[in-house]
């Protein structure tokens, strides 16, 4: 166990002891989750090979969201955390230099019990800070927020199987009015479940960024338009303005249970 100072949490290091200086290509599949943090009855496992200061700021950031506002329904906010928990939701963390160099070390995912299945992405730790580890970091804390959470929370509005979901009528929305071009996920169709939950999650993802108007800082943004080629509005007005079901579902939940997270903290997190 180790006790870091300030506004750093408790990491909790289990099995470490197996240097990595030896390891090549092919034993990188063998690395295992060895520490963890929790963080508002999220649990984050983070690999072997992970830094314990990244996985610290893995957890500011998710504080971050949950921070006070004046617009926080602390009944719904409390039926969220209470689900994180009873659920067992985590989040996993790995080295992408590790994940690049054999596709199998994200393929050993044992955790122990009773976390098992509510979970989705990996974060990535990458070599250097900056908007693609922001993007990074935020976009796989709202998958897990949006596609693991909310879904148990709120299975009618946020489901991604149930077709007449707030969740899923709002993303159809943002494609039938060519904001949101699902493209390349066409490959995948032939998965129901996994088509529908991939679309859902990106289209949620995207949402919030604009709502929070991230999608500069997260490296989002394309040269004339506010968003980019995937989803075309990068701000909170746009998306008020065009995507009615869209803001009207961040408005009745996100806005509720999260956080938008400080700018300058965020960056210099990751900077």
């Amino acid at each position: 166990m180790l006790k870091m100072k300030g506004f750093f949490k408790k990491i909790i290091f289990f099995l470490c002891f197996i240097s990595f200086s030896c390891r090549d290509s092919s034993e990188l599949s063998n690395i295992d989750f060895t520490q963890y943090i929790d963080s508002n009855n999220l649990r984050i496992f983070g690999k072997e090979d992970v830094s314990s200061d990244f996985l610290n700021k893995v957890a500011q950031s998710y504080d971050a969201m949950l921070g006070e506002d004046q617009n926080i329904d602390q009944s719904m906010r409390s039926k969220y955390l209470q689900t994180s928990k009873d659920e067992h939701v985590y989040q996993r963390v790995g080295l992408e230099e590790s994940f690049s160099k054999n596709e199998k070390y994200a393929h050993n995912s044992k955790v122990p019990r009773p976390y098992k299945h509510n979970c989705t992405d990996f974060i990535w730790q990458e070599n250097k800070g900056g908007p693609r580890q922001i993007n990074e970091v935020i976009e796989h804390l709202l998958h897990t927020v949006t596609n693991v959470i909310l879904n148990l929370s709120y299975p009618n509005d946020w489901g991604y199987m149930n077709s007449s979901s707030r969740l899923r009528q709002a993303t159809q929305e943002a494609i039938d009015k060519g904001v949101y071009d699902v493209s390349d996920y066409d490959e995948i169709k032939g998965d129901k479940e996994g088509y529908n939950k991939i679309i859902t999650q990106e289209y949620a993802y995207w949402l919030i960024l604009a709502e929070w108007n991230y999608f500069v800082i997260s490296g989002n943004k394309q040269d004339g338009m506010t968003g980019n080629g995937e989803f075309t509005l990068g701000t909170s007005q746009e998306i008020e303005e065009q995507l009615p079901l869209g803001h009207e579902l961040y408005v009745d939940y996100i806005e509720k249970i999260l956080t938008e997270p400080d700018k300058k903290l965020i960056e210099s997190l990751f900077k």
